[in-house]
């Protein structure tokens, strides 16, 4: 979007000794690179009248409608048809223009197919139409043509402008193939080729947009090392992408350098860095970077100030998130639709769905009407606090408000089922989705395998994984997580351990959690030594046990009667740097006491204390009742700190 700043279109016009912008194809100042002379504007300037003119007039005439925008795709293929039929033959520089009204037009396919008549009658394009074929065909997405023409140019003689290169590496990025492009680009500049400032915003623009803003930052070094200074535009881009990473002090030092070189920052600019601290929680920084912005002379935007409201109430900050509320509208700056949104979903996220109900009503009556979004809030704050009635009604009604369902409300109704133990309302609107085109995401899936399990239909949620990819959909980390945790607490330990092991064939790498879900199965399964084994294989995996792993296989051993084994992995846990917490000391001293181990469980209990943790109700019942039996431990009980 920012790439389509008039910053750049005028960029593209300068530092070039030939054409640099495909638009001047078509400008009052350009002039074909062939031995041309001005001519007089055509005498006859009637559409209606153009049968009349001569071969020669004709061109012009052509040449003048394009110029004044007075052309659309049937005049063109007319113009064209008369064009290939005049004789003598029209310059290619003629072609040129009106091929350069029909990409302008937008009407790709014309382009490529007039191409093609003009290469079957055997008329020699030049740098300019071969750029404009190539235009055509990066735009519909055929981007292998593209680098054939690209190809033809170099095998023409033609030498590669930065506008040529700029056509195909924008076609590239627009494609999704960014890196591909970056790659091209470099291997170009090591033969020599010098880039513009043009080329490297697209470039910049391109990484930002696939969340590569480190790769961003470094091109953007790279550019200005080859003398094209950053603009604002290039800067805002790379730091709005810092800023939707959430890596906001990155961002905020691109800002501060930004300025140091002389640039000021826009509301845009600022706009970013507001929103991005704002998503983080760190309300106080984006409050400075929005006072710092006012006492600049800039005037906020809407965007902005839903930024702040957004921020302050996802925070619980009502009061706050009221007073800019009011300050926008003191301002002259009216609510959207989007502010009223944030508003609704922030309430509705705890639990005031009143409240939520009557800004909707405030909504309504200011004119703004809800979308799609805006209900989605609201069913899901319904079904969060039990109201699974209040939101199947709404859900009934959205049609009526001439809106359409998303998967998103469908996502939220079938969780509401599946929460209030509905299993078959949730399998029906499951079955309503498919009925009605919409397409189950990952979403869907998890929560309907979750609830089969939950059920204990596991065969049933075995089928629904394996059968995901019939709604074009692939299990993703999450939907082996939820699967594996099913089969782990219906006691199917085996075929767990073969979804565990299934996923060395896919692209998904397992993570801490995946363990820690099947070696708390091993272990309720009594499995005990496959569980040890299974810890053992972390580390080998490249990953670091939690404290919640360390927990599950202390607890694991000290019901297998393993205390003193799970004692050693106790002390193995702090020094390998994990800290145990109050529930590690509660499992480890439990378990001691069960084996009469009483002076080692003392020392982990004045350990515990020394912390500041209590011992749960399980293991104060066993110290008062071992301390009524022996007065040692009575004493001993008695000299411990109190937990401050």
């Amino acid at each position: 979007m920012l790439l389509k700043s008039k910053a750049y279109s005028n960029h593209a016009v300068q530092g070039t000794k030939t054409l640099s912008s495909i638009s001047s194809l078509f400008s009052k100042d350009h002039h074909p690179p062939q031995n041309y002379s001005p001519k007089p504007k055509p005498r006859f300037q009637n559409p209606e009248k153009s049968d009349l003119l001569g071969p020669k007039d004709f061109e012009y005439f052509v040449r003048h409608q394009c110029k004044s925008g007075n052309i659309d795709i049937n005049l063109a293929r007319a113009y064209f048809d008369k064009l290939m039929t005049s004789q003598p033959f029209p310059l290619i520089a003629t072609f040129n223009v009106l091929l350069g009204s029909v990409l302008k037009l937008k009407c790709y396919s014309d382009v490529f197919s007039m191409y093609r008549k003009l290469n079957y009658e055997g008329i020699k394009p030049d740098l300019y139409t071969l750029s404009i074929f190539m235009g055509s065909c990066c735009h519909l997405r055929q981007i292998s043509y593209g680098f054939c023409v690209f190809g033809e140019i170099i095998k023409r003689g033609f030498e590669p402008d930065v506008v040529t290169v700029s056509i195909l590496l924008k076609g590239m990025c627009a494609d999704g193939k960014v890196l591909d492009a970056v790659q091209v680009f470099d291997k170009m500049i090591e033969s020599g080729f010098q880039g513009d400032g043009v080329i490297y915003g697209v470039l910049i623009n391109g990484l930002c947009t696939i969340r590569k803003p480190a790769m961003a930052l470094e091109l953007h070094r790279k550019m200005e090392k080859s003398n094209y200074q950053g603009t604002l535009l290039t800067f805002s881009i790379v730091i709005d992408a810092f800023c939707k990473a959430g890596v906001v002090d990155e961002a905020a030092s691109l800002f501060s350098e930004m300025v140091s070189k002389g640039i000021s920052p826009d509301v845009v600019v600022y706009g970013s860095l507001i929103n991005g601290f704002c998503r983080l929680g760190r309300l106080q920084e984006a409050v400075t970077f929005f006072d710092e912005m006012v006492d600049k002379g800039l005037t906020a935007d809407l965007v902005t100030y839903n930024s702040l409201i957004h921020g302050f109430c996802q925070v619980g900050m009502w009061e706050e998130a009221t007073k800019i509320f009011n300050w926008m509208v003191g301002k002259g700056i009216s609510p959207d639709v989007v502010t009223f949104t944030i508003l609704i979903d922030c309430l509705c996220k705890e639990g005031k769905t009143g409240e939520a109900k009557g800004i909707l009503d405030l909504m309504i009556r200011r004119g703004k009407k809800p979308d799609i979004k805006t209900y989605n809030s609201l069913m899901s704050g319904l079904c969060l606090t039990g109201q699974l009635d209040e939101a199947t009604k709404l859900f009934g009604s959205i049609a009526d408000q001439g809106l359409e369902l998303d998967a998103f409300s469908y996502n939220i109704m079938i969780n509401g089922y599946c929460k209030g133990s509905k299993i078959n309302e949730a399998f029906q609107l499951f079955q309503k989705m498919h009925d009605q085109g919409i397409k189950p995401t990952v979403v869907t899936y998890n929560t309907l395998i979750g609830v089969l399990c939950q059920a204990g239909q596991v065969s049933t949620a075995q089928k629904m994984f394996s059968e995901m990819h019939v709604s074009g959909q692939s299990p993703i980390l999450s939907t082996y997580t939820v699967m594996l945790s099913g089969l782990c607490k219906n006691g199917l330990i085996d075929e767990a351990i073969d979804l565990f092991h299934s996923l060395e064939n896919t692209k998904h790498k397992p993570g801490i959690e995946l363990f820690s879900i099947l070696i708390d199965g091993m272990c309720k399964a009594g499995k005990v030594e496959e569980a040890r084994k299974m810890f053992t294989e972390i580390s080998e995996n490249g990953l670091v046990p939690d404290v919640v792993t360390y927990n599950i296989m202390l607890s694991g051993l000290c019901k297998k009667s393993m205390s003193l084994e799970a004692d050693e992995l106790f002390v193995e846990m702090e020094e390998k740097g994990c800290v145990p917490d109050s529930i590690s000391f509660n499992i480890i001293i439990h378990g001691l006491l069960q084996e009469n181990e009483v002076e080692k469980a003392m020392n982990r209990l004045k350990e515990m204390r020394r912390r500041n943790f209590s011992p749960n109700d399980a293991v104060t019942s066993m110290l008062l009742r071992l301390a009524m039996k022996d007065p040692q431990c009575h004493a001993a009980l008695e000299s411990l700190p109190d937990v401050t």
